[in-house]
Protein backbone atom coordinates (compact mmCIF):
# COMPACT_ATOMS: atom_id res chain seq x y z
CA UNK A 1 0.00 0.00 0.00
CA UNK A 2 2.58 2.43 0.86
CA UNK A 3 4.69 1.77 -2.66
CA UNK A 4 1.42 2.18 -4.09
CA UNK A 5 0.94 5.93 -2.31
CA UNK A 6 4.48 6.31 -3.67
CA UNK A 7 3.70 6.09 -7.46
CA UNK A 8 0.75 7.92 -7.08
CA UNK A 9 2.45 10.56 -5.56
CA UNK A 10 5.88 10.49 -7.52
CA UNK A 11 2.82 10.62 -10.74
CA UNK A 12 1.41 14.10 -9.36
CA UNK A 13 4.40 15.35 -8.84
CA UNK A 14 6.18 14.66 -12.78
CA UNK A 15 2.35 15.99 -13.91
CA UNK A 16 2.81 18.91 -11.78
CA UNK A 17 6.40 19.66 -13.10
CA UNK A 18 5.61 19.17 -16.89
CA UNK A 19 2.45 21.81 -16.54
CA UNK A 20 4.81 24.06 -15.03
CA UNK A 21 7.71 23.75 -17.58
CA UNK A 22 4.89 23.80 -20.47
CA UNK A 23 3.78 27.13 -19.18
CA UNK A 24 7.50 28.10 -18.94
CA UNK A 25 9.02 30.57 -21.95
CA UNK A 26 12.18 29.93 -23.38
CA UNK A 27 15.03 30.96 -20.90
CA UNK A 28 17.41 32.63 -22.78
CA UNK A 29 20.58 31.40 -21.57
CA UNK A 30 23.15 33.17 -18.81
CA UNK A 31 26.24 34.72 -19.71
CA UNK A 32 28.78 32.65 -18.30
CA UNK A 33 26.89 29.52 -18.56
CA UNK A 34 25.96 29.12 -21.82
CA UNK A 35 26.69 26.75 -24.56
CA UNK A 36 26.41 28.14 -28.62
CA UNK A 37 23.44 25.37 -29.30
CA UNK A 38 21.34 26.88 -26.31
CA UNK A 39 21.58 30.55 -28.26
CA UNK A 40 20.91 28.90 -31.57
CA UNK A 41 18.10 27.21 -30.63
CA UNK A 42 16.36 30.44 -29.99
CA UNK A 43 16.40 30.97 -34.08
CA UNK A 44 12.77 30.27 -35.52
CA UNK A 45 12.04 27.71 -37.79
CA UNK A 46 11.96 29.51 -40.57
CA UNK A 47 16.05 30.30 -40.50
CA UNK A 48 18.19 28.81 -43.46
CA UNK A 49 21.53 29.47 -42.18
CA UNK A 50 23.49 30.19 -38.86
CA UNK A 51 26.73 31.25 -38.29
CA UNK A 52 28.00 30.59 -34.20
CA UNK A 53 31.11 32.31 -32.46
CA UNK A 54 32.01 31.28 -29.49
CA UNK A 55 33.68 34.72 -28.75
CA UNK A 56 35.10 34.09 -25.02
CA UNK A 57 36.80 30.40 -25.88
CA UNK A 58 38.64 32.12 -29.27
CA UNK A 59 39.89 35.17 -26.46
CA UNK A 60 42.00 32.29 -24.71
CA UNK A 61 43.56 31.27 -27.46
CA UNK A 62 47.88 31.87 -27.64
CA UNK A 63 47.21 34.26 -30.49
CA UNK A 64 44.33 36.01 -29.52
CA UNK A 65 46.36 36.89 -26.11
CA UNK A 66 49.51 37.77 -28.40
CA UNK A 67 47.22 40.79 -30.03
CA UNK A 68 45.32 41.69 -26.96
CA UNK A 69 48.80 42.69 -25.74
CA UNK A 70 49.59 45.08 -28.25
CA UNK A 71 49.26 49.03 -26.53
CA UNK A 72 47.39 49.99 -29.68
CA UNK A 73 44.67 47.20 -29.51
CA UNK A 74 44.66 47.72 -25.59
CA UNK A 75 44.02 51.13 -25.83
CA UNK A 76 40.90 50.72 -28.09
CA UNK A 77 40.02 48.29 -25.76
CA UNK A 78 39.84 50.57 -23.26
CA UNK A 79 37.98 53.43 -24.75
CA UNK A 80 35.53 50.95 -25.55
CA UNK A 81 34.91 49.83 -22.28
CA UNK A 82 35.09 52.96 -21.23
CA UNK A 83 31.86 54.39 -23.17
CA UNK A 84 30.03 51.22 -23.41
CA UNK A 85 30.74 49.07 -19.93
CA UNK A 86 31.84 46.44 -21.57
CA UNK A 87 34.76 44.45 -22.44
CA UNK A 88 35.24 42.89 -25.82
CA UNK A 89 38.03 40.33 -24.67
CA UNK A 90 36.15 39.23 -21.21
CA UNK A 91 32.73 40.45 -21.48
CA UNK A 92 31.46 39.10 -24.74
CA UNK A 93 30.78 35.21 -24.38
CA UNK A 94 28.94 33.83 -27.69
CA UNK A 95 27.79 35.59 -30.58
CA UNK A 96 25.22 33.88 -33.17
CA UNK A 97 23.93 34.95 -36.51
CA UNK A 98 20.72 33.63 -38.48
CA UNK A 99 19.18 34.39 -41.99
CA UNK A 100 15.46 34.24 -41.25
CA UNK A 101 13.24 33.88 -44.25
CA UNK A 102 9.96 36.25 -43.89
CA UNK A 103 7.45 38.12 -45.87
CA UNK A 104 10.00 39.49 -48.59
CA UNK A 105 12.24 37.62 -51.26
CA UNK A 106 15.37 37.73 -49.54
CA UNK A 107 15.46 36.63 -45.99
CA UNK A 108 16.41 39.02 -42.61
CA UNK A 109 19.40 38.84 -40.82
CA UNK A 110 19.88 39.09 -37.06
CA UNK A 111 22.36 38.37 -34.41
CA UNK A 112 22.22 37.07 -30.95
CA UNK A 113 24.78 38.10 -28.18
CA UNK A 114 25.35 36.24 -24.99
CA UNK A 115 27.24 38.66 -22.40
CA UNK A 116 27.84 40.69 -19.54
CA UNK A 117 26.52 44.40 -19.80
CA UNK A 118 24.85 47.49 -18.38
CA UNK A 119 21.85 48.24 -20.21
CA UNK A 120 21.39 52.02 -19.22
CA UNK A 121 25.20 52.51 -19.64
CA UNK A 122 24.58 51.20 -23.41
CA UNK A 123 20.87 52.73 -23.94
CA UNK A 124 22.21 56.10 -22.45
CA UNK A 125 25.26 55.97 -25.06
CA UNK A 126 23.00 55.32 -27.84
CA UNK A 127 20.78 57.94 -27.11
CA UNK A 128 23.17 60.88 -27.12
CA UNK A 129 24.57 59.49 -30.00
CA UNK A 130 20.87 58.96 -31.49
CA UNK A 131 18.21 60.96 -29.56
CA UNK A 132 15.79 59.82 -32.15
CA UNK A 133 15.77 56.27 -31.50
CA UNK A 134 12.47 54.88 -31.60
CA UNK A 135 10.91 52.50 -28.90
CA UNK A 136 8.06 50.20 -29.14
CA UNK A 137 6.65 46.71 -27.95
CA UNK A 138 6.80 43.52 -29.15
CA UNK A 139 5.79 40.48 -26.95
CA UNK A 140 7.31 41.25 -23.54
CA UNK A 141 10.24 43.03 -25.28
CA UNK A 142 11.27 46.52 -25.40
CA UNK A 143 12.61 47.22 -29.14
CA UNK A 144 14.65 50.24 -29.50
CA UNK A 145 14.05 51.01 -33.78
CA UNK A 146 17.92 52.19 -34.64
CA UNK A 147 17.34 55.63 -37.24
CA UNK A 148 18.27 54.80 -40.83
CA UNK A 149 17.18 56.10 -44.02
CA UNK A 150 16.26 52.64 -45.57
CA UNK A 151 12.95 51.21 -43.92
CA UNK A 152 12.66 49.47 -41.55
CA UNK A 153 15.31 50.30 -39.46
CA UNK A 154 17.19 47.50 -37.63
CA UNK A 155 15.67 47.02 -33.99
CA UNK A 156 17.90 46.48 -31.03
CA UNK A 157 16.36 44.10 -27.89
CA UNK A 158 18.48 43.87 -24.47
CA UNK A 159 15.65 40.96 -24.24
CA UNK A 160 17.73 40.27 -20.26
CA UNK A 161 21.19 40.88 -18.71
CA UNK A 162 22.67 38.65 -20.48
CA UNK A 163 21.68 38.91 -24.17
CA UNK A 164 21.06 41.15 -26.95
CA UNK A 165 19.35 40.38 -30.11
CA UNK A 166 20.13 43.21 -33.10
CA UNK A 167 19.02 42.53 -36.61
CA UNK A 168 16.17 43.59 -39.02
CA UNK A 169 13.46 44.27 -37.27
CA UNK A 170 11.11 40.99 -38.71
CA UNK A 171 14.04 38.67 -37.90
CA UNK A 172 14.34 39.91 -34.72
CA UNK A 173 10.42 39.79 -33.56
CA UNK A 174 11.03 35.98 -35.05
CA UNK A 175 13.02 35.10 -32.46
CA UNK A 176 11.42 36.88 -29.52
CA UNK A 177 8.93 34.55 -30.63
CA UNK A 178 10.49 31.68 -29.83
CA UNK A 179 11.75 33.04 -26.15
CA UNK A 180 8.19 33.65 -25.67
CA UNK A 181 6.50 29.79 -27.29
CA UNK A 182 4.43 31.62 -29.32
CA UNK A 183 6.76 30.06 -32.50
CA UNK A 184 8.68 26.90 -33.14
CA UNK A 185 12.26 26.98 -33.09
CA UNK A 186 15.18 25.66 -35.41
CA UNK A 187 15.08 22.31 -33.72
CA UNK A 188 11.99 21.78 -35.98
CA UNK A 189 13.71 22.59 -39.44
CA UNK A 190 14.66 18.97 -40.16
CA UNK A 191 16.78 20.05 -43.35
CA UNK A 192 18.73 22.52 -41.58
CA UNK A 193 19.30 20.48 -38.51
CA UNK A 194 20.56 17.60 -40.41
CA UNK A 195 22.81 19.80 -41.87
CA UNK A 196 24.20 21.17 -38.53
CA UNK A 197 24.44 17.36 -37.28
CA UNK A 198 27.50 16.87 -39.76
CA UNK A 199 29.21 20.67 -39.14
CA UNK A 200 32.08 20.93 -36.31
CA UNK A 201 29.95 22.91 -33.85
CA UNK A 202 32.77 22.34 -31.36
CA UNK A 203 34.69 24.43 -33.59
CA UNK A 204 35.22 28.38 -32.70
CA UNK A 205 33.15 29.04 -35.44
CA UNK A 206 31.15 27.39 -37.49
CA UNK A 207 28.37 27.51 -39.82
CA UNK A 208 25.72 25.55 -42.04
CA UNK A 209 23.36 27.27 -44.75
CA UNK A 210 20.90 26.03 -47.10
CA UNK A 211 21.38 27.51 -50.54
CA UNK A 212 17.94 28.43 -51.72
CA UNK A 213 17.52 27.12 -55.68
CA UNK A 214 16.83 30.09 -57.12
CA UNK A 215 19.48 32.40 -55.40
CA UNK A 216 21.89 29.64 -56.59
CA UNK A 217 20.38 29.97 -60.42
CA UNK A 218 20.42 33.42 -60.34
CA UNK A 219 24.13 33.07 -59.45
CA UNK A 220 25.17 31.11 -62.01
CA UNK A 221 23.89 33.05 -64.34
CA UNK A 222 25.75 36.20 -63.19
CA UNK A 223 28.72 34.79 -64.48
CA UNK A 224 29.54 32.11 -66.99
CA UNK A 225 33.06 30.82 -64.55
CA UNK A 226 29.84 30.57 -62.10
CA UNK A 227 27.58 27.75 -63.90
CA UNK A 228 29.25 25.03 -61.87
CA UNK A 229 27.76 26.42 -58.86
CA UNK A 230 24.10 26.14 -59.62
CA UNK A 231 23.07 22.79 -58.01
CA UNK A 232 24.78 23.56 -54.68
CA UNK A 233 21.90 23.07 -52.06
CA UNK A 234 24.18 23.50 -48.81
CA UNK A 235 27.39 24.73 -47.13
CA UNK A 236 29.03 23.97 -44.11
CA UNK A 237 32.23 25.51 -42.44
CA UNK A 238 34.25 25.92 -39.38
CA UNK A 239 36.95 27.66 -37.75
CA UNK A 240 38.87 25.97 -35.05
CA UNK A 241 42.33 26.85 -33.24
CA UNK A 242 44.47 23.58 -32.23
CA UNK A 243 48.22 22.92 -31.21
CA UNK A 244 48.99 26.61 -32.27
CA UNK A 245 47.42 26.28 -35.66
CA UNK A 246 44.14 27.73 -37.03
CA UNK A 247 41.95 25.15 -38.91
CA UNK A 248 39.49 25.82 -41.30
CA UNK A 249 37.23 23.72 -43.95
CA UNK A 250 34.25 24.95 -46.11
CA UNK A 251 32.12 22.07 -47.70
CA UNK A 252 29.52 22.39 -50.30
CA UNK A 253 27.18 19.99 -51.00
CA UNK A 254 24.30 19.02 -53.63
CA UNK A 255 25.96 18.97 -57.09
CA UNK A 256 26.95 15.83 -58.80
CA UNK A 257 30.49 14.17 -59.00
CA UNK A 258 31.03 16.03 -62.15
CA UNK A 259 30.06 19.22 -60.75
CA UNK A 260 31.83 18.70 -58.33
CA UNK A 261 35.19 18.68 -60.34
CA UNK A 262 34.18 21.31 -62.30
CA UNK A 263 34.10 23.58 -58.69
CA UNK A 264 37.40 22.38 -57.65
CA UNK A 265 38.76 23.11 -60.98
CA UNK A 266 37.00 26.69 -60.55
CA UNK A 267 38.80 27.19 -57.14
CA UNK A 268 42.16 25.53 -58.21
CA UNK A 269 42.65 28.59 -60.45
CA UNK A 270 41.08 31.21 -58.59
CA UNK A 271 43.48 30.04 -56.18
CA UNK A 272 46.59 30.28 -58.12
CA UNK A 273 45.54 33.56 -59.57
CA UNK A 274 44.96 34.64 -56.32
CA UNK A 275 48.50 34.06 -55.28
CA UNK A 276 50.22 36.01 -58.20
CA UNK A 277 48.03 38.65 -57.27
CA UNK A 278 49.81 38.92 -53.90
CA UNK A 279 53.33 37.68 -54.90
CA UNK A 280 54.84 40.55 -53.27
CA UNK A 281 53.64 39.47 -49.98
CA UNK A 282 54.89 35.95 -49.13
CA UNK A 283 53.10 35.00 -46.26
CA UNK A 284 50.10 36.21 -47.96
CA UNK A 285 51.14 33.98 -50.72
CA UNK A 286 52.02 31.22 -48.26
CA UNK A 287 48.47 31.06 -46.87
CA UNK A 288 47.07 30.68 -50.51
CA UNK A 289 49.80 27.73 -50.88
CA UNK A 290 48.18 26.21 -48.16
CA UNK A 291 44.76 25.76 -49.60
CA UNK A 292 43.57 22.10 -50.03
CA UNK A 293 40.71 21.88 -52.45
CA UNK A 294 39.49 18.61 -53.25
CA UNK A 295 36.53 17.02 -54.18
CA UNK A 296 34.18 13.86 -54.28
CA UNK A 297 30.72 12.74 -55.33
CA UNK A 298 29.28 14.32 -52.53
CA UNK A 299 30.94 17.36 -51.72
CA UNK A 300 33.68 19.98 -52.88
CA UNK A 301 35.97 21.23 -49.98
CA UNK A 302 38.13 23.85 -49.20
CA UNK A 303 40.39 23.30 -46.28
CA UNK A 304 43.93 24.68 -44.75
CA UNK A 305 45.91 24.87 -41.59
CA UNK A 306 47.77 28.25 -40.67
CA UNK A 307 50.35 27.93 -37.81
CA UNK A 308 50.53 30.58 -35.36
CA UNK A 309 54.05 31.80 -36.27
CA UNK A 310 52.34 32.34 -39.62
CA UNK A 311 49.47 34.39 -38.70
CA UNK A 312 51.66 36.55 -36.52
CA UNK A 313 53.83 37.53 -39.66
CA UNK A 314 50.34 37.99 -40.97
CA UNK A 315 49.07 40.33 -38.37
CA UNK A 316 52.68 42.16 -38.75
CA UNK A 317 51.96 42.53 -42.43
CA UNK A 318 48.29 44.37 -41.78
CA UNK A 319 49.81 46.76 -39.17
CA UNK A 320 52.60 47.41 -42.22
CA UNK A 321 49.86 48.30 -44.99
CA UNK A 322 47.29 49.45 -43.04
CA UNK A 323 47.92 50.14 -39.38
CA UNK A 324 46.03 49.04 -36.46
CA UNK A 325 43.04 51.56 -36.56
CA UNK A 326 39.93 49.49 -34.98
CA UNK A 327 36.47 51.49 -35.52
CA UNK A 328 36.09 54.58 -33.33
CA UNK A 329 33.14 54.83 -31.85
CA UNK A 330 31.82 58.91 -32.12
CA UNK A 331 32.71 61.39 -30.04
CA UNK A 332 30.41 64.25 -28.61
CA UNK A 333 31.96 66.65 -31.09
CA UNK A 334 31.44 64.34 -34.32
Amino acid sequence: MRKKNFVVAGLVIFILAALVACGRQAKAPRAGEAKIMDLVRLLPETTQGVLAWDVRRAMTTSAARQSLEDKDVVAKIQEFREKTGVDPAKDVYLLVGGMVAGSGPEPSGVALINLRYDKEKILALMKEKAPEINETTYGQATLYLLPREKKPEPALVFYDDSNMFIGEIEAVKAVIDVCEKKAKSITQNADLNSLMKTSNTQALFWGALLLPAEAMAELAKSNAMLASLEHLRSLTMSFDYKNKSLLGEIKAMGADESQNKQIADLLTGMRAMGAMAVSKYPEVVEVFNRLEIASSPQAVSLSFTLPEELIVKLGERMKQEVGTNLPKLPTKDD
